[in-house]
């Protein structure tokens, strides 16, 4: 018996296929809507990380300032005094530094995520395009087989020679879209071209 995929088809319930269809349309590397709601939440703490050293630092300044007033102070005194404030000062400075660098950390990450988002989502866009025409040819397989099974003669083996052809070429576009979808998203691109080519071959000898 030839396996074809109207067999299959019969075979399996559609659920089934369904399910088959979701796991064959999925990529080795994807980011989502939730990966960069994270980042900019990352970014969000991170800003209030730095509001809130800066009214620390406020604080602690204030602090040193209340060594000298309202009291009757000797040159040391004040001496002592003026080099805590510049101590608070110099330390608050450095704290509120660090803290800005973490926003900036995260503001880049930030920006990574949406990036990746968008190539996840055209990527997925071209792999669903790509197997649903791939599907419509493998359609167009069955039929041929239908009319192979009753085909004599020479009619028969042209049909058959044809399916051979189509088959193969099909399994060559399938390997090209497979290694496109196990590419690191940053790669996909790469592999867009020989998916491209495939197709346009394979679809042009179906006509």
């Amino acid at each position: 018996m030839t396996i074809t995929m109207a067999n299959i088809r019969k075979v399996f319930p559609a659920a089934l296929m369904a399910g088959v269809a979701l796991i064959a349309a999925g990529c080795a590397e994807r980011t989502t809507k939730e990966d960069v709601a994270a980042a900019r939440e990352e970014l969000q703490e991170e800003q209030q990380d730095v509001a809130e050293a800066q009214r620390e630092a406020q604080d602690e300044i204030a602090k040193a300032r209340e060594h000298t007033v309202g009291k009757p102070v000797t040159e040391d005194d004040a001496a002592k005094a003026r080099q805590e404030v510049a101590e608070a000062r110099q330390d608050a400075a450095e704290q509120i530094a660090e803290e800005k660098q973490d926003v900036q950390k995260a503001a880049t990450e930030l920006r990574t995520e949406e990036q990746k988002l968008q190539a996840t989502q055209a990527r997925d866009a071209y792999v669903k395009d790509a197997e649903a025409r791939l599907m419509e040819i493998e359609k167009q397989i069955d039929q041929m087989e239908e009319q192979a099974s009753t085909a004599e003669g020479a009619d028969k083996d042209a049909i058959n020679r044809r399916i051979e052809t189509l088959q193969a070429q099909h399994d060559r576009a399938e390997e090209a879209l497979e290694l496109l979808k196990n590419a690191d998203l940053a790669e996909w691109q790469n592999h867009r071209q020989h998916v491209h080519v495939a197709l346009q071959k394979l679809e042009s000898n179906v006509r």
